[in-house]
């Protein structure tokens, strides 16, 4: 097998390495699925009832299907059918089939994951994206209203704009991933809570190590308040109160407010706000 978007066949196992070790503590029983797209092979976890509401939940940049582990049992608990969906170009068990070539703008991210509902026979239902993964969430949604029943962003990119500093620090530890440059982007980007540092730094540290430099995949960009009032599905926004890459909360706030039916929460958290 080729490497990939890797930096070498060793980096990409020990990507798969750890991605298998974290999905094997999911809480509960799990099915691997793969999904054939434009872009190559989407791999997607899914859980819960075969007959409950099919949720598709979308991981944060850099931190794979796995990283729903501790959202997965209250999930399936009130009644969903869980599909968390590896983002083609990251670190995960999605692959590419062209390494030079993955959804790369909006049209793009948004067609890509109406395809991957298309192959999961999802008609219509929640979705919930994380970080970059709101963004997407975002972007999905505002292009199929008709396919999608509520929205929660959870952390999410997209509502204010990724800042020079965030950009800086995440492409220095892309092209120069040395040790201390990646033990502090991983302290700043994800803070310091023991659910996330004991659950997701090694992880994401074996990630920024082993995916080669540059990312393809699109940048999160910032959507707009006129986009965001033509969003009428029910939105949930939380957001976390000392969060490095979204910024203050007021200002994603503020911005949540041109959703015309949205709830905001404001949590004690860093950026992985849903961990």
């Amino acid at each position: 097998m080729s490497a990939g978007i890797y930096r070498s066949e060793a980096a990409r196992r020990s990507v798969y390495e750890a991605y298998d070790r974290l999905a094997a503590r999911w809480p509960v029983p799990r099915e691997d699925l793969d999904v054939e797209t434009e872009y190559g092979t989407v791999h997607v976890l899914a859980a819960g009832p075969s007959e409950g509401t099919p949720v598709m939940l979308l991981h944060a940049a850099s931190m794979g299907a796995p990283s729903w582990a501790l959202n997965a049992r209250p999930l399936i608990e009130a009644g969903f059918r869980l599909f968390a969906i590896d983002h083609i170009g990251e670190g995960g068990r999605s692959v590419l089939r062209n390494p030079t070539r993955c959804p790369s703008n909006d049209g793009e991210v948004a067609a890509l994951y109406a395809e991957v509902a298309d192959g999961l026979g999802i008609e219509r239902g929640p979705v919930v994206g994380a970080s970059a993964g709101g963004q997407r969430a975002l972007r999905y949604t505002l292009a199929h209203l008709e396919r999608v029943s509520h929205l929660a962003l959870v952390g999410p990119m997209g509502l204010t704009p990724l800042s020079v500093r965030a950009t800086f620090k995440m492409m220095m530890s892309s092209v120069r991933p040395t040790s201390r440059r990646i033990e502090s982007t991983t302290r700043w980007a994800l803070g310091t809570a023991p659910a996330v540092t004991e659950g997701y730094g090694e992880w994401f540290e074996t990630v920024l190590r082993s995916v080669a430099s540059p990312p393809r995949v699109a940048r999160p960009t910032a959507t707009s308040a006129e986009e965001l009032r033509t969003l009428t599905v029910p939105t949930l926004v939380v957001l976390g109160d000392h969060d490095n890459l979204v910024g203050p909360p007021d200002g994603a706030r503020h911005r949540a407010s041109s959703i015309p039916d949205v709830d905001v929460h404001v949590l004690s958290s860093a950026h992985l706000v849903n961990v």
